[in-house]
């Protein structure tokens, strides 16, 4: 019952107007009644009390001398005299003692009233459910004598009572039927049109989105009819929205159930899943998720259920249908119930798997070096700097090991950077092979190799062994034979190594003592292994500070050429040698040997060999405008790097054409060594220069070991005796032998042979005896300023 009249109360409007309608006439209609009949027996039973009132008051008056006289036949007649009043059912008269004296009812009289109204004055009113008694004093002369009492039946009055509410029942019903059928076509009148939104809106609810109201008129539903269109439209325009968005393949969109289930999802995330959208539907996203990254998900999940989040972020993987693994970016939102549980879960899924890529590639770039796949500089200081700490911790010592690979520069200079790189990868990967499990292995920079070696012993001599069989393990991996590109290549590496213990000595600081003692390797003959001596740092010291000087030199012509003669068998002068010194403010004249090195490392020998040609080229053009030395040649020396400039043809052509000389007085001497590599273009630009008239000596012939297969194609003209086999000639029966085949040999190919060192008569006696007639040495003249050597050369023609 109570669920039915909650159905009509909150029914549709119609129904709520026509119930709304008819409880208020019934309670106004039966307010209305109630209010009347209470009137009506209000007056009513005032109307009977006034009747009793003056009927008491009129048989009191006159009952009072009858009974005073003891009339009490008169005092019958009146009283039987009202007995056909209306209403009235009896009257008394009762005297003092409850005698009646008289009543309606004859037969009454004489009878005694137990219960006399003697707790009234004068009169009083009692009221019962059918009657209304009025009782009254008879008084005469101020004397109570007796009572009247007047008992009126309200048999009438209850019968106009019940009257009055049957008619007003019909009245009430009749009301409420023509209230309900007024309510009843008002509301379809108010409601017809709100009725026509409201089927709007049931077809719109189904999927018929494209229908509108289109109400006209003025009037609250009208106004309410083009809202409701307008709402229409901006829920079409942002449906529109919403699936050309979800529809995009830029993002997966997916909503799921509480329970874990694909409800929809877009065909981007389809692509990305490689499943249709019905195979995902089959499934749940647990299914799909990479099994170590489930567990933080479902947590996530399981508190978004909890109503403790209502959303949340993180990146998970997920597992495609061909079983690749896909880096995301998971952004979940919910939407709740009224009850606060969970609706339906709203994910947007991003593929992220190209930005991780990118991100390990920068890691990779910044950390690591693309050419060996190595560590590179600034993750070796990191693990250092660690490293650091953790032998602090363990009081196990450490060490850093520098290597750089022998001549790779001349290499990579001959043979080209591709080969060098090469050269480099398969170094790389020797390194690897060879190393302990937890060492760093790093690219420097160039060819060095920085090696971080963790956990050694905690004695430092045994730490000290352990690092020396580690660096010759390196040596001999390093010195095998490389195969690149079809060829067999060799190469060595010096090693310089640094102990460390904790934070005794910085990470910048053990550095620079592995790269001093590898230099001293280098030093020491290459191919070699050094650790750090202290001593070393200065002597780094001083070839930066030479190594400035030598800029400085070059800035503020502090060069000079000294001038040595060449003579023939007889002493007299054929040519000259340039040599170049150093005249330096604070060292004084400082040694070719200890600054070409030095020139050649930086390549600042560019510089000086460019002075050097451009000098000669100078001084032969004054000698050629003296008829006393216009015949003399002059050689210079030519380094290996200078040869190998692209454009060295082309330079030495500029400077003959710049001052010109006579090209056939010019002689280059070239070193052993600038035959190691890429001989057929060393040939290819001895000839080029040979046909302008250059001449070519071999200097410091026999200490070499790779030019012997090459003097037959070799445009030289000149061998140069090495001045190490001239020294010993007359101690030493090897040098004799070195000597004589050197000669024989240029002889017999055809070369001029010039001995260099020549310091005594008898090893100039030696010489010519085996036949080498051209010679160069004290014996004959010191290199010396070109002012002296003038002033030598005019005060005699002989030597």
């Amino acid at each position: 019952m109570i669920k039915k009249l909650q159905q009509i109360l909150v029914g549709s409007l119609h129904r709520q107007m026509v119930a709304g309608m008819t409880i208020t006439v019934i309670l106004m209609m039966g307010l209305f009644i109630w209010n009347t009949t209470q009137h009506q027996q209000t007056i009513k039973i005032q109307q009977y009390k006034e009747q009793a009132i003056a009927l008491a008051d009129t048989l009191s008056s006159s009952s009072a001398i009858l009974i005073s006289s003891r009339d009490f036949d008169g005092l019958q007649e009146i009283v039987s005299a009202l007995s056909h009043y209306p209403d009235l059912k009896h009257a008394i008269v009762i005297g003092l003692q409850g005698q009646v004296l008289a009543h309606t009812d004859p037969s009454q009289v004489g009878a005694h009233i137990k219960t006399l109204p003697n707790d009234i004055e004068t009169q009083h009113v009692k009221y019962s459910k059918n009657n209304i008694e009025f009782a009254k004093a008879i008084i005469l002369v101020e004397r109570k004598v007796g009572w009247v009492i007047i008992d009126l039946n309200k048999k009438t009055y209850l019968e106009e009572i019940m009257q009055i509410k049957i008619y007003s029942f019909f009245y009430v019903l009749a009301a409420i039927l023509f209230g309900v059928l007024i309510t009843t076509l008002a509301s379809r009148y108010l409601t017809r049109r709100l009725h026509i939104i409201q089927k709007v809106a049931d077809k719109v609810q189904t999927g018929s989105t494209h229908l509108r109201v289109n109400m006209q008129g003025d009037d609250e539903a009208a106004s309410l009819a083009k809202h409701f269109d307008k709402m229409l439209d901006s829920l079409a325009l942002r449906e529109a929205q919403l699936a050309s968005f979800y529809s995009l393949d830029l993002v997966g969109l997916t909503v799921t159930s509480a329970d874990k289930g694909w409800v929809s999802i877009n065909s981007c995330l389809c692509t990305m899943l490689e499943y249709t959208e019905e195979q995902l539907k089959a499934l749940t996203w647990v299914d799909l998720t990479h099994p170590d990254d489930l567990a933080a998900d479902v947590e996530q999940f399981t508190k978004l259920l909890a109503n403790e989040i209502d959303g949340y972020s993180l990146e998970k993987r997920f597992i495609s249908r061909t079983g690749k693994v896909i880096s995301t970016m998971l952004v979940v939102r919910c939407v709740r119930k009224t009850n606060g549980n969970v609706d339906y879960v709203m994910a947007m899924v991003q593929d992220i798997s190209k930005q991780k890529e990118d991100a390990i590639q920068i890691e990779r770039l910044a950390y690591f070096d693309p050419l060996t796949k190595l560590p590179n500089r600034r993750l070796l200081d990191d693990r250092l700097k660690q490293a650091l700490i953790l032998s602090q911790r363990s009081n196990h010592y450490g060490a850093l090991l520098f290597l750089d690979l022998d001549n790779f520069k001349t290499l990579n200079d001959t043979l080209g950077h591709d080969i060098g790189d090469m050269l480099l990868q398969q170094v790389a990967n020797r390194l690897i092979t060879i190393m302990r499990k937890g060492d760093t292995i790093s690219r420097f920079g160039g060819d060095e190799f920085v090696i971080l070696l963790e956990n050694l012993h905690i004695n430092a001599v045994i730490a000290a062994t352990e690092v020396k069989a580690i660096a010759a393990n390196i040596l001999n991996s390093i010195n095998q034979s490389y195969n690149i590109a079809g060829h067999s290549y060799s190469t060595s590496t010096s090693i310089g190594a640094a102990l460390f213990l904790g934070h005794k000595t910085t990470s910048d600081e053990l550095l620079k003592q592995a790269d001093i003692s590898m230099y001293q390797a280098k030093k020491s003959g290459r191919n070699a292994f050094c650790f750090f001596d202290p001593q070393m740092e200065s002597i780094l010291i001083n070839k930066v500070e030479l190594e400035r000087d030598l800029l400085f030199a070059l800035e503020h012509n502090q060069f000079q050429l000294y001038y040595q003669v060449q003579v023939d068998s007889s002493n007299t002068p054929i040519g000259v040698e340039a040599l170049i010194r150093w005249i330096n403010p604070k060292r004084g004249i400082v040694s070719p040997l200890d600054f070409i090195p030095l020139a050649e490392d930086t390549g600042i020998i560019l510089n000086i060999g460019q002075w050097v040609l451009e000098s000669a080229c100078i001084q032969l053009k004054a000698w050629q405008e003296n008829n006393s030395t216009a015949g003399l040649s002059l050689s210079i020396n030519v380094s290996a790097r200078q040869f190998h400039q692209a454009d060295f043809v082309e330079i030495i052509k500029n400077n003959i054409d710049k001052y010109s000389i006579n090209p056939s007085l010019l002689k280059i001497e070239l070193t052993e060594s600038i035959l190691l590599n890429n001989i057929e273009t060393i040939i290819h630009k001895m000839n080029t220069l040979a046909t302008m008239g250059i001449q070519f000596s071999l200097d410091d012939f026999g200490t070499g070991y790779s030019s012997l297969q090459y003097l037959k194609t070799l445009p030289l003209h000149q061998l140069k005796i090495d001045q190490s086999f001239v020294r010993d000639l007359g101690v030493d029966k090897n040098d004799k032998t070195i000597v004589k085949t050197i000669i024989s040999m240029a002889h017999s190919l055809g070369l001029n042979v010039i001995a260099e060192g020549v310091e005594t008569l008898p090893q100039q006696q030696y010489l010519v005896s085996q036949g080498c007639t051209h010679f160069q040495g004290y014996l004959f003249s010191r290199p010396v300023p070109i002012t002296q050597f003038d002033i030598l050369f005019t005060q005699a023609t002989k030597y």
